[in-house]
């Protein structure tokens, strides 16, 4: 993307800056950008800031804090995006976008990130913003196909612009990992969608085929007191442990032998790339934008959503198989390596510039 007349000064509005995934991505992108291209500022829609908004500000990208409730916030969002002279703004997830369209005046892009309804206002108001949305980004084309159909999201708007992680930070480890028995870790919110709890058992039935199994689940959520629950009954306490959110989740997956994801739905799980980056194989539930990362029978395995059992067939088959675990660990680092940031960046620039051109995707 070339400009003859300055940099594209962009606002990038989401709900919270708080640990996920989406904020993680916003981060990144916000990092990498060309400032020469583009200079990014960030509007917070809550008082939810942290961590992103202190490592934003870092990166010197200015961080807005529009909180409150009603169209007050419209109107403040508004005020805020013509005292910095946005050109370009590109909301995050449903209720920024919401939020962006009805503030109206610069050009809007507007994105999905997850294949979900939400409360009948906000897909009422969603429906409105993907129409008068100059363009759309998606971060899968599961992504893609569910908006089309649940929101008549207009395709030619649409613009599929991948995840992406820093592959300095999540790479495998320099030496094999000395132990006694598989290690698995899931990396996820300890929530309905990431189904922690269909870890815990297909945890407890793997660990009763092979009994030296350690698992680690890393994050953190509202069913955590549940999931802890659970891995006291299964009698794991000494084997499962739930490490809570982390900042080292590199050096942890580094430790590990295998990466589970049991989400209900997805979009393009970013763990499952970190994962990847690090040298594991996944075995996942096949939903959302998961079979977009992992091809199944080359980078690990992909079962039905909620089947546990075919989750520790799978996992079985890779681990009792030392041939088949090392050539899934080399596949997985290399299928990520199509994941970097740069690639991110360059694909929202682009989107960015047909937008303000009135170009489609």
């Amino acid at each position: 993307m070339t400009r003859h007349d300055g940099a594209l000064r962009v606002g990038l509005v989401i709900g919270q800056l708080s640990t996920g995934g989406a904020e993680g991505q916003l981060y990144l992108l916000c990092q990498r950008f060309d400032r020469r291209i583009v200079v990014p500022t960030v509007y917070c829609l809550s008082a939810q800031t942290e961590p992103y908004a202190g490592l934003l500000a870092s990166a010197g990208v200015p961080v807005r804090v529009i909180a409150g409730t009603g169209l007050g916030r419209v109107v403040r969002l508004r005020r805020q995006l013509a005292l910095d002279r946005i050109e370009v703004v590109h909301a995050w997830l449903f209720i920024a976008n919401a939020l962006a369209w009805a503030a109206g005046g610069p050009a809007l892009v507007t994105s999905a990130r997850n294949c979900k309804r939400s409360r009948r206002l906000l897909d009422a108001l969603n429906r409105r913003a993907f129409r008068a949305s100059r363009a759309i980004i998606v971060n899968s084309t599961q992504v893609q196909h569910y908006i089309e159909r649940e929101y008549g999201a207009p395709r030619e708007r649409i613009a599929v612009v991948h995840n992406a992680i820093d592959l300095s930070r999540f790479h495998p480890a320099d030496a094999p990992r000395a132990g006694a028995g598989p290690c698995i870790a899931m990396v996820g919110r300890l929530v309905a969608q990431k189904n922690p709890l269909l870890f815990v058992a297909a945890a407890a039935a793997l660990r009763r085929e092979l009994p030296g199994a350690r698992f680690m689940l890393i994050g953190d959520g509202p069913l955590r007191d549940a999931v802890a629950a659970a891995v006291r009954a299964a009698g794991m306490a000494d084997s499962c442990a739930l490490l809570g959110e982390r900042a080292d989740v590199e050096v942890l997956l580094r430790e590990a032998d295998l990466f589970w994801l049991t989400s209900g739905w997805e979009g393009l799980p970013n763990a499952v790339i970190e994962a990847m980056a690090c040298g594991l194989p996944v075995v996942a539930t096949d939903v959302g934008g998961t079979v977009e990362l992992v091809r199944d029978g080359r980078e690990g395995f992909l079962v039905a959503a909620g089947d546990g059992d075919a989750l520790v067939a799978r996992s079985l088959e890779m681990l009792r198989d030392p041939a088949l675990h090392a050539r899934m660990r080399a596949a997985a680092r290399a299928r990520a390596e199509q994941f970097g940031v740069p690639q991110m960046v360059e694909a929202t620039q682009a989107v960015y510039e047909r937008a303000l051109a009135g170009q489609t995707a």
